[in-house]
């Protein structure tokens, strides 16, 4: 257990260049080496003091074998859940994964058959597509809809006919990139659907503790489904990797660990037991303050672009750190992002999130308000050209 205590400091500018990072790094390299990167869903933020104290720890023992602590981290993540989201699975239901990526493609592969079809709502994180594409099965698309103030809402009709031609629905709960904390009505609502059609439901929930709103677990009122999730986003533990399934039927779960066995994706590694073990133990009011910051950051970015660029569509997000911004007053798709490369800022493409993405552009603001005013400058100048 660690005793450290959590010094916040959001506010701090961490140089990330020359540390290998993908978001900072690679940006050089997609973008050009003046480019400002705001793309990658990673958090310019330091991780939780007691994370790394945790961490310092285990480094000091010289040998790094293989971890067989897995019921720590099991324990600590079943005891989040009840603290967080007022739902506690049974102690069975919670496993080990290598990543919540590599637990969607896995899922694919356990409740379908190629050339079987599989729903997903578009926009939507790319790897809901490819998981459903690489692994040789049909896409179903039952598209996002929304209305003039960019509330998104799930498409009922397209879902009452796509539950009765497919075996599984890939949900993003909350919804990337578009913002969404589903609700308890919703949730409802979509899985008496896929109960009463027999569709499998897998919910990848990695962003979930980032919530402003009140979210609910999936499982938690839908037993025959799939949770996945992850320290990863909400701490900034991404690099590391692991996370963990929650699955109360037995029945679905035995066919789910079947693959993920077989895919050998059933471990964690040993730095990613201690961090995310130790975040979820000691990383309540670190994560508390992380959420209020967003939400400050989120409101800056809102009267930003009413003073500066009031024809971008922008609502706040219901969680987490993503903005998305209907930009397509400036120009089509390949206009923006030659111009956004002129003025220096990495952003993700919405037409990457699938169909009704083009337009748009996802901006990280997870990022100390410094960093995020430069961010805001350079698009204000990318627009205005």
């Amino acid at each position: 257990m660690s005793a450290a205590q959590d010094s916040v400091d959001f506010d701090r500018v961490i140089p990330r260049r020359g540390t290998g990072s993908l978001k900072w790094d690679a940006a050089a390299e997609r973008f050009g080496a003046e480019v400002l990167p705001m793309w990658v869903a990673d958090m310019d933020f330091a991780a939780p003091d007691a994370v790394l104290a945790d961490l310092q720890e285990r480094l000091q023992h010289p040998v790094f074998g293989y971890p067989g602590n897995e019921g720590s981290m099991l324990q600590a993540a079943a005891d989040w859940l009840a603290k967080r989201h007022n739902w506690r699975p049974e102690s069975d239901a919670v496993a080990c994964i290598s990543g919540v990526v590599p637990a969607l493609y896995a899922a694919v592969r356990a409740f379908t058959r190629p050339g079987e079809a599989i729903i997903v709502m578009p926009p939507i994180y790319p790897p809901f597509i490819t998981a459903v594409e690489d692994n040789g099965r049909k896409l179903l698309l039952a598209p996002l809809i929304a209305d003039d103030t960019g509330h998104y809402r799930m498409n009922w009709d397209a879902l009452e006919i796509a539950v009765r031609q497919a075996k599984l629905l890939l949900l993003c709960s909350p919804h990337n990139p578009v913002g969404r904390v589903w609700t308890a009505e919703e949730l409802q609502r979509l899985g008496t659907l896929c109960t009463d059609a027999g569709c499998v439901v897998v919910s990848d929930e990695i962003h979930a503790d980032l919530s402003q709103h009140p979210h609910y677990p999936f499982p938690s009122r839908f037993p025959r489904s799939i949770l996945l999730t992850s320290a990863g986003k909400s701490f900034n533990l991404a690099g590391l990797g692991g996370g963990v399934s929650v699955i109360s039927d037995a029945g679905l779960r035995r066919t789910f660990q079947d693959e993920v066995q077989r895919s050998q994706i059933q471990h964690t590694n040993l730095f990613a037991l201690t961090a995310m073990t130790s975040a979820w133990r000691h990383g309540a009011a670190w994560q508390a303050a992380l959420r209020q910051y967003l939400s400050n950051n989120a409101r800056f970015i809102s009267e930003y672009l009413m003073r500066e660029l009031p024809e971008v569509g922008y609502r706040q997000p219901e969680f987490g750190y993503l903005a998305w911004l209907d930009v397509h007053h400036y120009g089509d798709d390949e206009t923006l992002a030659r111009r956004l490369l002129q003025a220096g800022l990495g952003l993700n493409p919405g037409a990457s999130f699938g169909p009704g993405g083009e337009g748009f552009v996802r901006l990280n603001f997870a990022a100390p308000r410094s960093v995020l005013e430069e961010g805001m400058d350079r698009l204000r100048r990318a627009l205005h050209r």
